[in-house]
């Protein structure tokens, strides 16, 4: 009546050919989050206008104050 299965004792019926899907999602994750930093660095790397120009306006109210 006990249902054997083939596989030893993994839980569930998992044997040890299955061990390629954890190392899978493992690689997909470690590459969805380097894309995520690109994108991160990418956005900062736009959005950042770096040190103000000594010509510009706002540089020189800055220097006023």
């Amino acid at each position: 009546m006990s249902e054997v299965r083939k596989g030893g004792s993994f839980p569930s019926g998992m044997s040890h050919d299955n061990s390629q899907p954890p190392r899978r999602m493992m690689i997909f994750v470690v590459t969805i989050f380097l894309i995520a930093c690109l994108v991160a660095l990418a956005f900062t790397w736009m959005t950042h206008h770096g040190e103000p120009d000594e010509k510009s306006p706002a540089a020189t109210t800055e220097q006023k104050r």
